[in-house]
C-alpha cells in the first residue's frame, strides 16, 4: 500500500471520527433533554427608564402694579391663600370715565355702521356710501379692539388667571412697577432629561411613577411633553441669544450704527454638543396625583411596555413554542424587530408568558414536556 493511500485513509477515517463525535454529542443533548426536561424563558418588560429631577410649579404669574389700570388699593387676598381662577386678587380705584369713554366710542361707531346700512337700502347703486361704510367698519372695528384690549388689562392685572397660592411680595407698598404678588399654580410639574438611548422608547400621555427623596411619599403622574431638541441646542441658543442681545445693545448705543437686533432670530448650523457624549432630551411629568413643594428634588420610574426575547428562544422561521400550565407547548408565531442584536417582540407575546428554550427541530405542537426551569 502506497503512502498516498494511506493518508487518504487516515483522513478519512479522522473525517469519520468528527462527525460520529459531533452526533454523539447532538444525541447525548437530546438524551439530556428528554430527561432533564427544557429550560423556559419568562417574557417581561424591559427594566424602567429611571430618571432623576425637581419638582417646579407649573406656572407662577407675577402681578405688578399697573398704573395704567389705576390706583391701588391693597391686595384682597392673604399671604398663602388658595384662591381659584376667575377670582379676584387686587382692587384697583380704576379710572370708571376711561372705560366709559371707550364705551361711548364703540357705541357711537355701532350707530354709524347702522346709520350706514340703511342709508344703502335706499340707495344700493351709490358707491360713495359703500366706501364710508367700510371706512365706519374699521373704525368700529378698532374703537372695538382698544375697549376689549382695556378689559383684557384690568383683567389681568386684578384678576386670578389659574387656580394657585399667593404669595404677597410687596402688598399694598408696591410702587407703579413693582410686583404686588405672585400666583403660584397648585399644579405641580417635574422637569428631568431623558438620554437619547431612551428617548425612542417614551412618548406623550406615558405614566411615571415618582417617589420625593425627603419624604419617601410615591405617587403617579405623566409625560405631558417631550422636547424635539437636545439640552444641548437649548444652551448654544441661549448663548447665542444673549450674544446678539448684547450686541444690539452695543450697536444702539453707538451714534451711526443703523443696525436692529432680530426679534426672531434664526440660528444656523447650532451645536449638536461634544463629540462622543451622549445627547439629553428634556422630559416634562405632569398630572401628578400629590401634593409637591416647589424644589423638591424626586426619583422617577417610566415603566416600559417593550418585550424582549433572547435569540434562543426562536426557531429558524421566527416562530417560539408557548407553555401552558399543563406543560403543553403551542407553536405561536410571532412579530419581531431587530435592533442593535436584540429581538424586541412586536405582537404576538405578552409578559407573563413562558416559552422553550432551544427547542428541538422534532418537537411538535401541543406535545407534553417535561421542564427543567
Amino acid at each position: 500500500m502506497t503512502k498516498k493511500k494511506i493518508w487518504a485513509i487516515s483522513i478519512i477515517i479522522f473525517i469519520l471520527l468528527i462527525i460520529s463525535v459531533v452526533i454523539f454529542k447532538y444525541i447525548l443533548r437530546d438524551h439530556k433533554q428528554q430527561h432533564s426536561g427544557y429550560d423556559t424563558y419568562t417574557v417581561k418588560a424591559e427594566t424602567p427608564i429611571q430618571i432623576e429631577g425637581k419638582a417646579a410649579p407649573q406656572s407662577v404669574k407675577t402681578y405688578q402694579y399697573n398704573s395704567q389700570v389705576g390706583t391701588l388699593i391693597a391686595a384682597t387676598v392673604e399671604d398663602g391663600q388658595k384662591v381659584r381662577q376667575g377670582e379676584r386678587l387686587i382692587s384697583y380705584d380704576t379710572n370708571t370715565s376711561k372705560r366709559q369713554s371707550m364705551a361711548n366710542k364703540v357705541n357711537q361707531a355701532q350707530q354709524q355702521v347702522n346709520k350706514d346700512v340703511t342709508q344703502i337700502n335706499q340707495t344700493p347703486n351709490d358707491q360713495s356710501l359703500q366706501t364710508k361704510l367700510t371706512e365706519d367698519q374699521s373704525a368700529l372695528s378698532e374703537a372695538q379692539q382698544q375697549l376689549a384690549q382695556y378689559d383684557k388689562q384690568v383683567n389681568d392685572s386684578t384678576v386670578a388667571s389659574f387656580n394657585g397660592i399667593v404669595n404677597i411680595k410687596n402688598g399694598s407698598d408696591a410702587s407703579d412697577g413693582e410686583p404686588i404678588l405672585q400666583l403660584i399654580s397648585n399644579q405641580p410639574q417635574v422637569k428631568a432629561t431623558v438620554s437619547e438611548f431612551d428617548i425612542d422608547k417614551i412618548k406623550e400621555g406615558d405614566n411615571v411613577n415618582i417617589k420625593i427623596n425627603s419624604n419617601g411619599k410615591s405617587g403617579t403622574g405623566k409625560i405631558i411633553k417631550i422636547d424635539q431638541l437636545p439640552t444641548s441646542f437649548e444652551d448654544s441658543t441661549n448663548t447665542n441669544a444673549a450674544q446678539a442681545s448684547q450686541q444690539g445693545n452695543t450697536e444702539s448705543n453707538g451714534e451711526a450704527s443703523g443696525t436692529q437686533t432680530a426679534i426672531n432670530p434664526t440660528v444656523n448650523n447650532p451645536s449638536g454638543g461634544k463629540d462622543g457624549a451622549a445627547s439629553k432630551y428634556t422630559v416634562i411629568i405632569g398630572n401628578i396625583d400629590l401634593p409637591i413643594r416647589a424644589g423638591f428634588s424626586l426619583e422617577a420610574k417610566i415603566p416600559l411596555k417593550t418585550l424582549k426575547l433572547p435569540k434562543n428562544v426562536l426557531t429558524k422561521d421566527n416562530q417560539v413554542f408557548v407553555l401552558d400550565s399543563e406543560h403543553k407547548v403551542h407553536k405561536r408565531h410571532i412579530k419581531i424587530e431587530r435592533n442593535n442584536d436584540q429581538i424586541i417582540v412586536k405582537k404576538g407575546l405578552k409578559a407573563g408568558d413562558k416559552v422553550i428554550k432551544n427547542p428541538q427541530v422534532n418537537l411538535n405542537d401541543g406535545e407534553k414536556i417535561e421542564v427543567s426551569s
